[in-house]
């Protein structure tokens, strides 16, 4: 079963947990003469058939999907990469059909997020950088998806992973295991530890697991994976309070947000994306232009 589905989402509590207090005096500490956050939007993949006559054109080819992606959306949860590290010939000819600010965004590859010895590979994580030097000014930042089995009792081997990783390639982390939370919040000793490292968190909002759901802020950018329930009224209510949210984070000081619009199959998540557009538009300015829908 898919992390934190349910069947179903009546009694789900779905308000957001209250920020906390450390983070935002972090964000405070930025340098926020940049203005307003700056909003990438995107889904986990770009290659859905059922897309067509809504952003992509009748009788448009698998190979073309990703240049029409790139019109609509500005950034992708790349999650083939976690299933395999893609060649430099393949990165090359996704690049070859994007416009200039799109941003990739990729999941961690599963024999170093997943394998026992993984984070320790060393083999693994020299591929690993050298495909994300083959994305060159499309790379956004990464993030490393850990196992639900991964607990705070592995700290040891997390904190080697950080300290091998490159300060020139921007990390996320998302936890699973509900050992690193602490009331709606990341446990403080690591949210400091990641802050003063500027390693970002991913905020995962998804129906069944409301135990890992944090405010917690740790660089200049959030990542928030929004998982939604196949359009239900819901789904639309949570996209306005995180627009609400988005915005006060914004106005303390918060950089860029990365936010993934997720429904069941991804299906949807054009519908979805458009309506988180609005309301970033509408409640946080912005100025995202809407999906070029066709029909």
């Amino acid at each position: 079963m898919e992390f934190g589905k349910i069947s179903n989402i009546e009694n789900v509590s779905w308000t957001l947990p209250p920020d906390v207090d450390s983070s935002v005096e972090f964000l405070r500490s930025l340098n926020s003469s940049v203005g307003p956050a700056k909003y990438y939007i995107g889904t986990p993949a770009w290659g859905h058939k059922e897309w067509i006559g809504k952003i992509y054109p009748e009788k448009t080819k698998a190979v073309d999907y990703l240049s029409f992606y790139s019109q609509n959306f500005n950034t992708i949860e790349l999650n083939t990469s976690h299933y395999r590290i893609p060649s430099k010939e393949q990165t090359d000819k996704w690049k070859s059909q994007l416009h200039s600010e799109f941003l990739f965004c990729p999941k961690v590859f599963q024999g170093i997020s997943h394998a026992p010895a993984g984070l320790l590979d060393r083999t693994l994580l020299k591929e690993w950088f050298s495909f994300l030097e083959n994305l060159g000014t499309h790379l956004g930042p990464c993030f490393i998806q850990f196992s639900p089995g991964f607990d705070y009792g592995k700290k040891a081997a997390l904190f080697h992973f950080l300290q091998q990783w490159p300060k020139d390639f921007e990390l996320a982390l998302e936890f699973r295991h509900p050992s690193w939370f602490q009331q709606g919040r990341i446990l403080p000793a690591l949210e400091k530890y990641l802050q003063a490292q500027r390693i970002g968190l991913v905020i995962t909002d998804v129906a069944g697991r409301r135990d890992v759901l944090h405010s917690s802020i740790s660089s200049s950018f959030t990542m928030l994976r929004f998982i939604g329930n196949d359009l239900h009224a819901s789904d639309f209510s949570r996209a306005q309070e995180w627009a609400a949210r988005l915005n006060s984070w914004s106005q303390q000081g918060l950089q860029r947000v990365f936010y993934f619009v997720h429904e069941p199959d991804d299906i949807k998540s054009p519908e979805m994306a458009q309506a988180v557009i609005r309301d970033l538009n509408d409640e946080a300015g912005a100025s995202l232009e809407p999906l070029k829908w066709l029909s």
